[in-house]
C-alpha cells in the first residue's frame, strides 16, 4: 500500500516557522511514551547498601542513567537474547532492482523506534527520531551518514536556501517504502515465531483467559490489496418528506482477526486478509494458531467472543478442545427467548460496588449493581453441535445439545441505556458462578474500548494515505 503526505495549510505555516517550535510538542509526547513503554524496572539510590556490599568485596552493577537511547539500547539487547532480530532478519523483502547499502535490520530499529514513541505519520520521525544523533547511533549509523545522510538525497538544493544541520541516514519515504514491500504471510509467520518465543520464556500464565475479535482497517480505494464490502449506513431522516431513507454505501479495506491475552495484553495470534470475509470464516483458524503458539507452555482454558461469531459448528469445536466460551446471543435465536421465559428458576446473584466520580471537591462515590441469573442444560440451541445449522434438525431422532446461559438482568450499562436489549450470555461451562461468566465476557469489552481509544489516537489507513 502507499502512503502519501497531504500538505495542508497547517504543514505551510509551521514549516515558515522554526524546526524547534514545530515539532517541540511531539518530541515531548515521545520521550513521554518512550520511557512508559521502555522503562521497565526503576531503582533507587541505597548508599549504605552499596557500601556494604563493596566491603564484602560484592560485584557491583553498571550504573547509567536511563535517557531515550539507553532505554532503546537494552530494549534492543533484549531483543537480540531472546532471537526476535533472527526472526526480523528474515522480513527482507527480495527485490529484483539493486540492493540499498543501508542494512535492512537498520530500517526495522528505526521503524520501531516510531511504534514505541506514538509517532502517528511516517514524517514525524524526521524531526523526532531521524534527527537525533543519540538514537541513530544505537541503530548503527555513524556520525558522517547521520549529518550528512547516506546517499545524495536532497543535497542539491536552491542557492538561496540555507543548508540542513542534519540531514538524517535515511528518508521517511525510504522506510516506508520498504516496509510496505514486506508481504502480508511474511509478517504473520515472523508474528506467530515471536509468540511462540514469548510463551516459551513464560510471559503468559499457564491458564489464559483469551479474548477473541475481528475489527475493519478501513482505507481509501485507491490502497493496493484492498478489500471492499458493501453495508448499510445508518438510517437517516429525509427532512423534505419527512420520512425514513435507507442507503447503502461501499468500505474499502482489511480486516484482523487477534485473539489476546488479557492478562498480559498480549496477542497470541492473528490473521489478516480482505474486509469482505465473514468474522466466522477465520475464527477457527486464529484459535488453533493460538493453541499452537502457545504449545505446551501455557493452555487457553476459556474464550470470550462476540456475536458475530455465533456458528454453531465453531462453538462446539471449542467444546471438544475443551475451551470454555462465552458469547452473547442474538435477540432472533430461540435459546434468547428460552432464557428470558426460564428468568426467576436459576441461581441468582447480586453485586454492589463503590466507585468515585470526579476529583477534588467534585469527587462523588456512586454505587454499580449487578444483577445476573444463571441457567443450566437449555434445550432450544439447535444450531450448538458438530452440524450446526441444517435439515438434519427437522430428523425424529435429533437431540439437541445442552448449552447453559446467563441473563443480565441488570449491570452499569443497563443504567446508561435503558432502552437496551436485555443481554443473554451462552456458555459450555458452569454457571454456578454466573458472575464469573459476566466477568468473563466484560473483559472483552474493556480490552475492546482500550483498542478503539488506541485506534483514535494513532489514527487509521485513511489517515496515513
Amino acid at each position: 500500500m502507499l502512503f502519501q503526505l497531504v500538505i495542508t495549510i497547517y504543514d505551510l505555516t509551521c514549516f515558515l516557522l522554526s524546526d524547534s517550535f514545530l515539532y517541540m510538542d511531539k518530541r515531548q509526547d515521545a520521550s513521554n511514551n518512550i520511557a512508559n513503554r521502555l522503562t521497565w524496572h526503576t531503582a533507587s539510590r541505597d548508599q549504605s547498601g552499596i557500601a556494604k556490599e563493596l566491603a564484602d568485596g560484592k560485584d557491583i552493577p553498571e550504573v547509567y542513567g536511563l535517557g531515550e537511547a539507553g532505554l532503546f539500547d537494552e530494549f534492543f539487547y533484549f531483543l537480540d537474547n531472546f532471537g526476535f532480530t533472527s526472526l526480523f532478519t528474515k522480513l527482507e523483502p527480495k527485490k529484483k532492482t539493486r540492493n540499498s547499502p543501508v542494512p535492512f535490520m537498520r530500517i526495522i530499529f528505526v521503524y520501531m523506534m516510531r511504534i514505541v514513541a506514538g509517532l502517528q505519520f511516517f514524517w514525524h520521525m524526521d524531526p523526532v527520531i531521524l534527527s537525533s544523533q543519540s538514537l541513530m547511533r544505537i541503530v548503527g549509523f555513524n556520525g558522517r551518514e547521520i549529518k550528512e545522510g547516506t546517499c545524495n538525497r536532497g543535497s542539491k538544493k536552491p542557492a538561496d536556501k540555507e543548508p540542513v544541520p542534519i540531514r538524517g541516514p535515511v528518508s521517511c519515504d525510504f522506510i516506508r517504502d520498504t516496509l510496505v514491500s514486506i508481504l502480508a504471510p511474511t509478517l504473520e509467520k515472523m508474528f506467530n515465531q515471536g509468540i511462540s518465543i514469548l510463551a516459551k520464556h513464560k510471559f503468559f500464565p499457564k491458564s489464559v483467559h483469551a479474548l477473541l475479535d475481528a475489527s475493519q482497517i478501513e482505507s481509501t480505494e485507491k490502497c493496493k490489496g484492498c478489500g471492499k464490502v458493501t453495508k448499510e449506513k445508518p438510517l437517516t431522516l429525509k427532512l423534505r418528506k419527512k420520512r425514513i431513507r435507507r442507503a447503502l454505501e461501499t468500505v474499502f479495506g482489511f480486516k484482523i482477526w487477534v485473539v489476546w491475552d488479557p492478562n498480559s495484553r498480549l496477542p497470541l495470534s492473528m490473521r489478516f486478509t480482505t474486509i469482505e470475509v465473514h468474522d466466522i470464516n477465520l475464527a477457527q483458524e486464529v484459535v488453533q494458531q493460538a493453541i499452537d503458539n502457545l504449545g505446551d507452555h501455557a493452555t487457553i482454558t476459556s474464550l470470550a467472543i462476540d456475536r458475530g461469531f455465533t456458528d454453531g459448528i465453531f462453538l462446539w469445536w471449542l467444546n471438544t478442545e475443551g475451551i470454555t466460551f462465552f458469547i452473547p446471543a442474538k435477540s432472533n435465536m430461540n435459546v434468547y427467548q428460552d432464557a428470558l421465559y426460564c428468568k426467576g428458576t436459576g441461581n441468582l446473584c447480586q453485586r454492589d460496588k463503590i466507585r468515585s466520580i470526579g476529583a477534588g471537591k467534585n469527587k462523588i462515590q456512586t454505587t454499580d449493581h449487578w444483577e445476573v441469573e444463571g441457567l443450566e442444560n437449555l434445550t432450544t440451541a439447535e444450531f450448538y453441535g458438530p452440524l450446526g445449522n441444517g435439515s438434519h434438525q427437522n430428523s425424529k431422532d435429533f437431540v439437541p445439545n445442552p448449552i447453559n446461559a446467563v441473563v443480565v438482568l441488570h449491570d452499569p450499562f443497563k443504567d446508561n441505556n435503558p432502552g437496551s436489549k436485555t443481554m443473554v450470555i451462552l456458555t459450555n461451562g458452569s454457571v454456578d458462578n454466573p458472575l464469573d461468566v459476566y466477568d468473563r465476557y466484560d473483559a472483552r469489552s474493556e480490552l475492546k474500548t482500550l483498542c478503539s481509544e488506541k485506534q483514535n489516537r494513532h489514527g487509521s489507513l485513511k489517515d496515513l494515505q
